[in-house]
This record gives C-alpha cells, structure tokens and sequence, in this order.
C-alpha cells in the first residue's frame, strides 16, 4: 500500500518556532512518540519539546520546534547558490528547466520529516508531518 504524502505543515515566514501536532486513539491507550531523520527524538534535545496529554480515548502530542530561522537562512544560502550557478552555467536553457527549478524550489521550502508513531501493544502507525517555509525564500 503506497505510503500517504506528508501532511504539510506551514511555518509563517518570521517566525522561529514551529508546532506539530499530532493525535491518535486506541484500546489499549495509545503512546506518543515523535521522530526525525529516521531517529526518536531524545527527550534532553533542546531544540525539540513535546507535551503530550490525554483526553479520554484520545493521545494528543504537540511538538514545538525552535531556530527555525537558522534552517530558512541556511535554506536561503542554498537556493542562492544554486541559482547563481545555474544562470552562468545553463544560461541559455533556463526555459526547459523550469519545472525543475520549480520543483527544486519547492523542495527548498522543506525544513524537514518528522514522523508522529502511535503505539500500543496491538500495533504501530506512523504519519509524517513536512515542516515548510509558508511563502517563497527569497
């Protein structure tokens, strides 16, 4: 079975924190736990915090995610460089790449998977999360 796109995320451009959240329900309970460059998050990251509670049969998760303007400036720096090169080296054939610099754009805008597992002891199910810049990086 195909694995379902990210649910994208937007980040407003300025800001510097971003929230995941996530929610899943379960007999037995559910345990939340988040992941990111395919590793859990450990729980003495500064730069990740989760509250997790529970409302009846529901788990709820919110992930709050900090320096985010780190990332959209090293992004940033990326994109320029890229497109710097691309208009001394392929000048002339800017026209036929534009679906790919789009895409490379929009590929740009990614801060990154992050994958909320819900576990209990009949089972796993994991959901991707995309951290995008909302807007262009310009």
């Amino acid at each position: 079975e195909p694995v379902p796109e990210p649910v994208p995320v937007l980040v407003p451009d300025g800001a510097d924190t971003a929230q995941l959240r996530c929610r899943a329900q379960g007999v037995p309970g559910v345990q939340l736990h988040w992941e990111h460059q395919g590793h859990a998050l450990r729980p003495d990251e500064p730069r990740f915090q989760e509250h997790q509670w529970r409302e009846g049969p529901w788990t709820s998760s919110l992930l709050t995610v900090a320096n985010v303007s780190q990332d959209r400036a090293r992004l940033r720096d990326q994109y320029h460089h890229l497109n710097w090169d691309q208009s001394k080296k392929r000048h002339r054939h800017r026209y036929q790449n534009w679906h790919q610099d789009q895409n490379w754009e929009d590929q740009n805008r990614t801060l990154g998977t992050f994958v909320c597992v819900a576990q209990n002891p009949l089972g796993t199910v994991r959901r991707r999360l995309q951290l995008r810049l909302a807007g262009t990086v310009t």
